[in-house]
């Protein structure tokens, strides 16, 4: 719900929508954790649920994304960092897959559950896998390239078959198809607030949105390889690849329609 919304907010113009999915990503770190800190399953009236599962730090971590992507806040990619890592801490195999439940859980009877099944709601490993590869995109770590492959090595040959997992596929695309928009400007400067419009509204799931304002980060861009501009501008960048800079709103999304593979 919290990356909707941070996409609806940019497609339909509207900033309310935003910060409300700001509100409730907030909510949930900061009132969903027990004494340990781990994120928990449900909450109502007060009350807490149980600790929350696969599908809930997947989840966390693509909203985190989604709101880091929109906003260009260090904060939120470092949440999306710490909830990934966490991720694999509570949930991975050793082996590159992951089960539903954490390696602590005590509420559920046998084995522990494992599959990347889509349901009535997406599956906590085709979520993760689109974590990763946007963790990919977005910073060029290779420990994200790495533990999405280790996913995809891990379920696409599950007996049942890759067909009832069509969110894995996604994260498949858009880790062999897929790259970044990075904007390179000042947050509030009106030039790169345009261009990031363009590039947030592209309809391409597999195109992350890097909103770079260099002032924020003092040690260096999260993708460490890309040339500095003189004014804001945009590049399209698919794996350490990147396009010459484009200054207008024109040229992004015309950058961005010759750069679909179809």
């Amino acid at each position: 719900m919290i990356a909707a919304l941070v996409k609806t907010s940019a497609v339909f113009r509207q900033p309310a929508w935003l910060q409300a999915a700001r509100a409730a990503f907030a909510f949930v770190m900061e009132k969903m954790r027990d004494g340990d800190g781990r994120l928990l399953h449900a909450w109502r009236d007060g009350r807490a649920g149980a600790r929350a599962m696969l599908d809930d730090y997947a989840s966390m971590a693509r909203a985190a994304l989604a709101l880091f992507e929109a906003t260009g806040e260090p904060a939120d990619l470092e949440a999306a960092r710490r909830l990934a890592a966490e991720t694999l801490e509570l949930f991975g195999d050793g082996q590159g897959g992951v089960y539903l439940t954490a390696a602590d859980a005590a509420d559920v009877p046998g084995p522990r559950p494992r599959h990347a099944h889509d349901g009535a709601t997406p599956s906590g490993v085709g979520l993760l896998v689109e974590v990763f590869a946007r963790l990919w995109h977005l910073t060029e770590e290779a420990r994200w390239r790495e533990a999405a492959d280790g996913l995809v090595r891990a379920f696409s040959g599950a007996p049942e078959g890759i067909a009832m997992s069509p969110l894995l596929l996604m994260g498949v695309d858009m880790l062999e198809r897929g790259g970044a928009v990075a904007v390179d400007g000042p947050l509030d400067a009106p030039a790169a607030k345009a261009l990031a419009e363009v590039a947030l509204r592209d309809p391409d799931p597999a195109i992350s949105v890097l909103r770079l304002d260099r002032r924020l980060w003092p040690s260096g861009p999260p993708r460490p390889h890309l040339p500095p501009v003189d004014a804001p501008a945009a590049m399209l960048c698919r794996g350490q690849t990147c396009s010459l800079p484009v200054t207008t709103s024109v040229e992004l999304a015309r950058l961005l329609a010759q750069s679909i593979i179809v």
